[in-house]
Formats: C-alpha cells, sequence, structure tokens
C-alpha cells in the first residue's frame, strides 16, 4: 500500500509540471538530493533498501550540461518519493557505459536506465538486458529491441505545434502574408516540419531558412542582421538552437536600429525563383511588409539567457526539451516493471511550448535542478 501510495504521489508531481495545465509552485518543498548524489557514482539510501527493495541506476555522461543534470535530478527526485535507492553512474558513452553496467550489476541494481543522447551505448543497453536488468532508455530512442521499456521526447508533433503558434501570433499581428525563418545551425528538420505544417494550415505564409555560419557570437549577429534587413519580409523567426535565441533578439534590434538610421529605400519586391510550368506562382512579398522589421521571436531550450529574455519580453515563446520529465517518467516506469506490472514498450514525453504567462513553473524545476547540482550561471 504505501509503494502505491508513493507512486499515485510521484504521478501527481510529474502531472504538476506538465505543459499549461498546472500550478507554478508545483516543486515547493520538496527534498533536494543528498551531497552523496553530487559526486559519483551517487547513491541515495533509502530505510527501504535492508527489507530487500530493488536499487534503482541510472547511467549517464555527466559531462555538466543541463540536460544531463535535469536527467539526474528528474531520476534521484522520483526515486526518492517512490521510497526506492537509487544510484547514479557517471560514465563516458560506448566503454564507459558497458562498464557502469557492470559495476551496477555488482552493486546489486536490478533495475537501470540509460541515457545516451549519442547512440553510442547500444552495447551497455544489451548487457544490461542480458543480465535480466529492468531497461528503460531515457529521452532518446534506443535500437535495441529487447529491453524493457522507452520513455522518449516526441519530436513529431512538437514542430508542428510551434508552426502554427508562430503562424498564429503573425495572424494576431493582422498579418496577411509574410516569411518565417527557421535560423540555426542545423535547421533541415525544423525546416521540413515548418513548411509542411505552414502549408498545411497557414498556405499564406512561406517558410525560409538560415543556416548560421559563424561560431562567433558577435559575428553570428551581425550575419544574421544583414539577413533580416535585406529580407524585411520576415515576420516569425524560430531559434533553433539553444543559444539562438539571443542571437536572433540582437540581430533584430541591430537590423531595426540600421534600417531607421540608413534611411534605405524598400527595394522592388521580386519573385523567390521562377516557378516551373504548373508549379506553384512563386513567392513576391508584399510591399507593404518591407517598410518596418518587426519579427516575432520562438525559442529552444531551457536556459538562464532565454528566461532573460522572457522576463525583458523579447521572445514570444520557448519550447523546452523535458529532460526532466521523461527521466521521472522512466523512473515511474522502472518501478511498474520491479513490481511486475506491464509498461508500454514505448511511450511519449510532450515537448512543452512556454509562453511568458507559464514559465515559472519551469523556472522552478531549473533553480531546484541548480541548487541541487551547485551549478554555476
Amino acid at each position: 500500500m504505501k509503494r502505491i501510495f508513493a507512486f499515485a504521489l510521484v504521478l501527481l508531481m510529474l502531472l504538476m509540471t506538465a505543459c499549461g495545465e498546472k500550478a507554478a509552485d508545483n516543486n515547493a518543498g520538496e527534498p533536494e538530493p543528498t551531497p552523496e548524489q553530487q559526486g559519483g557514482p551517487a547513491v541515495q539510501n533509502t530505510d527501504e533498501e535492508d527489507d530487500g527493495f530493488p536499487i534503482l541506476g541510472l547511467i549517464l555522461n555527466d559531462d555538466g550540461s543541463d540536460r544531463a543534470n535535469l536527467t539526474m535530478y528528474g531520476f534521484l527526485r522520483t526515486a526518492e518519493t517512490l521510497g526506492y535507492a537509487s544510484k547514479v553512474f557517471r560514465a563516458s558513452d560506448g566503454d564507459g557505459a558497458k562498464n557502469a553496467v557492470e559495476q551496477a550489476k555488482n552493486e546489486g541494481v536490478t533495475a537501470v536506465m540509460i541515457f545516451d543522447p549519442n547512440g553510442k551505448n547500444t552495447a551497455a543497453f544489451e548487457i544490461a538486458a542480458g543480465y535480466g536488468m529492468k531497461v528503460v532508455a531515457s529521452y532518446y530512442q534506443c535500437a535495441v529491441s529487447d529491453i524493457s521499456a522507452q520513455v522518449i521526447a516526441d519530436n513529431d508533433e512538437y514542430y508542428d505545434e510551434l508552426a502554427r503558434g508562430l503562424a498564429e501570433r503573425m495572424v494576431e499581428r493582422s498579418l496577411k502574408s509574410g516569411r518565417i525563418l527557421v535560423y540555426g545551425r542545423d535547421t533541415a528538420e525544423a525546416l521540413a516540419k515548418f513548411d509542411a505544417s505552414i502549408k498545411a494550415n497557414y498556405p499564406q505564409f512561406i517558410v525560409c531558412e538560415f543556416q548560421r555560419t559563424k561560431d562567433d557570437g558577435q559575428a553570428a549577429i551581425d550575419e544574421l542582421a544583414d539577413f533580416i534587413l535585406n529580407n524585411r519580409d520576415i515576420k516569425g523567426l524560430y531559434a533553433v538552437d539553444v543559444d539562438s535565441s539571443a542571437i536572433a533578439v540582437e540581430a533584430r534590434s541591430k537590423a531595426q536600429k540600421t534600417f531607421k538610421s540608413s534611411g534605405a529605400p524598400t527595394p522592388a519586391p521580386t519573385p523567390d525563383a521562377t516557378p516551373a510550368p504548373g508549379d506553384t506562382p512563386a513567392y513576391v512579398p508584399n510591399p507593404a511588409l518591407l517598410t518596418q522589421i518587426m519579427v516575432t521571436v520562438f525559442g529552444n531550450g531551457l536556459s538562464e539567457a532565454n528566461y532573460k529574455l522572457f522576463n525583458d519580453n523579447d521572445i514570444y515563446a520557448l519550447c523546452i526539451e523535458p529532460y526532466y520529465e521523461a527521466a521521472a517518467q522512466g523512473t515511474m516506469t522502472l518501478d511498474r516493471l520491479v513490481r511486475g506490472e506491464s509498461a508500454a514498450s514505448v511511450s511519449k514525453v510532450n515537448r512543452p511550448i512556454v509562453y511568458s504567462d507559464t514559465a515559472d513553473k519551469y523556472t522552478a524545476i531549473y533553480e531546484q535542478m541548480k541548487a541541487a547540482f551547485k551549478t554555476e550561471d
């Protein structure tokens, strides 16, 4: 009965962090991981460990990133709430992860979650499954078919939701045409899915891309500002990378200042391309769109900089990678498995789109994670 109550408690806790539906103070009063959890491998002991309850393990490369810290925090916090002993095995991808499986087995871990962002831990999954462990993949999909379960981020629907959200904001601004820019280092996936969504739902708008080529921040700002200045029919922008939101905001500001100070004439609108016979006519910008620079920015990723952009009203929305939520749900899945209950072979965690009025609840998780692991800004 105690285990069932704990499961219900953590389910409630997880639901309270879901996108746009729960209270902002959902994380108040939760215990932080102990100091032992901050040095690896981290161990959390509970009174139940001596009673023969299983030990839950997490294997990941602790590279100091937010995604690693949020994954560890989601795992440790949920395991503690469920009343389990838990251990984090910090190991490099590949051979390090394989060795961590051996260590986990020797230390009595019978159920393990593996975090594999680079696809290098296939052998670790296979070894753990071969030992008869309950094995769950967290956030990233695993190619090994005979593991117990996978709790992965939903990368299919959120692009559509992002594209429609950005287009709807343009409609709210009374725009009847214009372009949406997909910006960042690797834009291919987002570009294809944005384009499909906009064509299906908001055909009055056009999707285009601009790939970042400069590593230096100021150089990146300069090249994007120049592109925006010369493509003033861009009215919406999705920044693919975590650090691209700040680049986009600075580039927008620079382009606006340059345009206002230069008094540059508005060029005659020209088609993007000459269509082949039978194709859709080429896009021609409406001259009215070229008289000012007003770009709504949607960002991606949890970071201090992005939250500051929210507070300053510089970006309109932010897509969150649900590392914490995936780890928490994965830990709950391990709990079901060790208790002999069934679990879906693959379950998906939504990637929430956060607006300024709903950002506080995600900030709370982020701030608690930083405090738990004593990270620096």
